[in-house]
């Protein structure tokens, strides 16, 4: 894996919580906010395994294992499917490296924050991804 392919998986826990494990049987559980060139991480609302609570925390890369996240991400690839209904397959294409959605060539673009692009193409797919985000929220009760 490249180091370009690395920032940018790194780049996707970002605003995201995160555990972070340390020596032995501690960890801290926090969201992330920034990481440096060296891998030092900045965590806020952040707790420990004795449910200690930190407004905001730095750890240094040499002191953590490994993280994980513990979010589930978002659906992109679900999305990207209920998009496809809509315009035909050809011009829908979800593109896993990046986690996005690009429709008619790259008019259009999908991301979790939401959709980029302008007319009335743009302006459905804002429709449908709303719908998705509120399902996901409100999942229908079988």
């Amino acid at each position: 894996m490249s180091l370009r392919q690395y920032n940018s998986e790194l780049g996707t826990f970002l605003d995201k919580t995160i555990k972070v494990y340390l020596d032995g049987d501690k960890y801290i559980v926090g969201q992330l906010k920034g990481v440096s060139e060296e891998s030092n991480l900045i965590l806020i609302n952040a707790k420990n395994e004795k449910k200690k609570i930190f407004p905001k925390i730095m750890i240094k890369s040499n002191f953590y294992n490994y993280i994980t996240l513990e979010e589930e991400p978002f659906p992109m690839e679900a999305l990207a499917e209920r998009i496809g209904k809509i315009f035909s397959k050809g011009h829908v294409s979800f593109i896993p490296e990046q986690n996005v959605i690009s429709i008619l060539n790259g008019k259009i673009v999908v991301n979790e924050e939401g959709v980029r692009g302008e007319g009335p193409s743009a302006e459905r797919v804002k429709k449908i991804y709303d719908q998705f985000k509120m399902d996901l929220e409100n999942p229908p009760e079988e």
